[in-house]
Formats: structure tokens, C-alpha cells, sequence
């Protein structure tokens, strides 16, 4: 049966994109904060006319949508002239296909998932792994690494939660394991120790086999691919390591965001008054690092109230995943969730200096336009699927 929309949903969102444009006004002025209203405008609109669209709906139409998202992302590769390759303008308006191609990947991977009733072997893995490897190769090549990693814990999520056994996405995605710890020869043989002996215990041999030799090769072939990296991204995992090293090169941010963020105290120093950001020390201030001068204006006690915010949406979120009772919508929501849950911490994990600098938008808050608008797409999807969670 129909019921509301879930409210909590609803009113979260809201807060957060009033905060945002706060925030844009602050860091970066009038005529940006004018930009983001209009695409705030525009966003809550579609938000609005997906929250009527009957879920059914979308599953039809999500390898359509999918397709279009792999062509316009494809496209900036083959006709893009500005490097990196990331924006579409149309008239006065940029678009970032890489932003839509997150959510059409999301509608993808549910539409298949959900067609399957039982998910228990490694081939089972091999549609889904090139329906988000695809999209993900492409915002890669662009080059985003930001962006394309986030397909990664999407497609993890989205599997375990169709049903496939945890420990079998462990073994099959150890190689990532193996390629953090090839920095050390001994982290790497330590691992591989470690490895080997569980897939030993689980007395499968077709895990045992794919573990020692994915592992194997993928520590082996390593430093071709540190090497294949631009220069720009390794001085940047370099700098997470040791922020130090180069304080006024690729290291500026990192230093700057904790001096912001840290410079806030428990209240802050208040709304327009960050002298990080006024003496503008701290780069893309309204874009990755807007949540650093949210720190240093609003303090602890402001950033604990935006963590509150999103831990209470990605718990909402989860809850309706669980409680909705058709396969595609539950799966399709524990999607949007792992999406903007994973973004998040990403993004203030790297301004915080707990991870490596990635070109990531905070949701909601950020500015950018593609960025507000797909998140927008998703929550009013969410919103549809919390009015028939009880029926279809």
C-alpha cells in the first residue's frame, strides 16, 4: 500500500544543502552562491518529480539510463579538447558525466543483482564487476581517480547485500589488499603468509588458486602501475605518508586544511570570519576542502552536528533498504547509500589528513552543480521507493 514520503529523509538533505550554501557563500562569495541556488532550485525539482515515479519504472529503464551514461562519459574522452577531460558545456553550463555515471551505475547494478536469486560463486561477480569496471576505466583514463574509486565499494556493498558471502568478495577483491601492502616487500610476504593460510582452512581449491595467483601478480605488477600514474597523483599519496616533506608543493593542502579545521576550536571562530580561508591559504575552499572552513568557522561543535546529520541519512537509508520488500528497491537504496556514505567519508577523511588528497565533493554541501543534481536524482528515488515500501 501507498504511504508518505519518509520526512527524516527529506528535512536531512534539506539541512545539509542549506549549510552548503552557506558555506559557498562564505568560501567563495555572492555570484557562486547565486550559481548553487539555481542548481538547488533545479535539483529539489527533479528530486520532486522522481519521488512519483513508480520504482517499476526505473527498473525498466535502468540499462537505457546506464547507456547513456557510459556514451556522454566516453564522449568527453574522444572529443574533450581541456585536459583533465571531465566537463560537458552546454552553453553556459558544465556538466560532469562522471557525477550521473555513479548513479546510472547504481540503477545497473541493482537491475542485475536483483535478477539473481542466488549469488554464491566467483562467476557470479564477473557481470557485475564489468558493469561498475567499465564506467570506473573510463572516469579513471579522464583522469579522476576521486571519482572512480567510489565505484569499487558500490559494486562490494550492492553484492553483499544481493547475497554474496562476504568472505568470497574478500578473497575476490585481495588484490587490492596485495597491492597496498607491494609497497613493502615485507608487508607484502606478511600478507601473503596470512593469505595463503586462510585459503588453506577454507579448503576450496578454486579460492586457493585465484588467491595465490591474483595476489601474486598483482604485487608483481605494481610498480608498473605507480609507474603508469601522473606525476601530480603519486607526489599526492606520497604526501599523505609524510605531509612534511613538501609543505609548499603537493603537501599545501593537507597542511593548511588540519590548520584550518584545527584553528576552529569547540565553537569556532564564526560565520565569515575563517582567516584561513580570508587569507586564502587553502585551495578549492568551496569545492573538496569546504568542509576545513566549515571546521574553522563552526568549530567541533559544528562538524560534530554535520557528521550527526549524515550518519543519521545513511542510517535512514539503510532502514528503508531493509524494510522495503521488493529485491530491486532494497538493493537499489543500499546503493545510494554506499554512495554517498562512502563519498563522505572520503572527503573528510581527506581533509582531516587521513587520507591521500582525492578530488572528491562533500554531498550535498560541496559546490558543483552535476554533483548536487545526481545526489538530488538518488534521493528522490529513495523517496518513491519509502511511499510503496510495503508493496512493490
Amino acid at each position: 500500500m501507498f504511504r508518505k514520503i519518509d520526512p527524516s529523509i527529506v528535512w536531512t538533505t534539506g539541512l545539509l544543502s542549506l549549510l552548503g550554501i552557506m558555506m559557498i557563500f562564505s568560501t567563495a562569495g555572492y555570484s557562486i552562491m547565486t550559481r548553487q541556488i539555481i542548481w538547488l532550485i533545479f535539483s529539489l525539482g527533479v528530486a520532486l518529480l522522481f519521488s512519483r515515479v513508480s520504482p517499476r519504472i526505473w527498473l525498466n529503464l535502468s540499462p537505457a539510463i546506464y547507456a547513456i551514461a557510459v556514451l556522454l562519459t566516453l564522449a568527453i574522452l574522444l572529443k574533450g579538447d581541456i585536459y583533465p577531460r571531465r566537463w560537458i558545456r552546454i552553453g553556459d553550463v558544465s556538466i560532469q558525466p562522471s557525477e550521473f555515471a555513479k548513479f546510472a551505475t547504481v540503477l545497473m547494478l541493482a537491475y542485475y543483482l536483483a535478477g539473481k536469486k542466488r549469488l554464491s560463486n566467483f562467476s557470479d561477480m564477473v557481470v557485475p564487476t564489468l558493469i561498475a569496471g567499465l564506467p570506473a576505466l573510463l572516469v579513471f583514463v579522464e583522469p579522476d581517480l576521486g571519482a572512480a574509486q567510489i565505484f569499487l565499494p558500490i559494486l562490494i556493498v550492492m553484492s553483499y547485500w544481493a547475497g554474496m558471502p562476504g568472505w568470497k568478495i574478500l578473497i575476490l577483491f585481495s588484490p587490492i589488499i596485495s597491492a597496498i601492502a607491494s609497497f613493502s616487500i615485507y608487508a607484502w610476504v606478511a600478507y601473503m603468509v596470512i593469505l595463503m593460510i586462510f585459503l588453506y582452512f577454507r579448503r576450496q581449491l578454486t579460492d586457493l588458486v585465484y588467491g595465490f595467483v591474483s595476489n601474486t601478480l598483482t604485487g608483481l605488477i605494481m610498480p608498473l602501475v605507480w609507474n603508469s600514474l601522473k606525476i601530480y597523483q603519486q607526489k599526492r599519496i606520497l604526501s599523505f605518508f609524510s605531509p612534511w616533506l613538501d609543505p609548499r608543493g603537493m603537501s599545501w593542502q593537507i597542511i593548511q586544511s588540519k590548520i584550518a579545521i584545527g584553528s576552529g576550536g569547540i565553537f569556532g571562530k564564526g560565520f565569515l570570519s575563517g582567516t584561513q580561508k580570508k587569507l586564502e591559504f587553502l585551495p578549492e575552499r568551496h569545492t573538496d576542502f569546504i568542509f576545513s572552513c566549515l571546521g574553522e568557522e563552526f568549530g567541533l561543535f559544528g562538524i560534530i552536528i554535520v557528521l550527526t546529520l549524515y550518519v543519521y541519512l545513511v542510517y535512514r537509508l539503510l532502514t528503508l533498504a531493509k524494510e522495503t520488500r521488493n529485491r530491486f528497491s532494497s538493493i537499489l537504496v543500499c546503493g545510494f547509500m554506499t554512495w554517498i556514505a562512502y563519498q563522505t567519508f572520503i572527503n573528510i577523511g581527506v581533509t582531516m589528513g587521513l587520507l591521500p588528497v582525492t578530488g572528491v565533493p562533500l554531498p550535498f554541501i560541496s559546490y558543483g552543480g552535476s554533483a548536487l543534481l545526481s545526489c538530488f536524482m538518488a534521493i528522490g528515488i529513495c523517496l518513491s521507493i519509502s511511499r510503496v515500501k510495503m508493496s512493490y
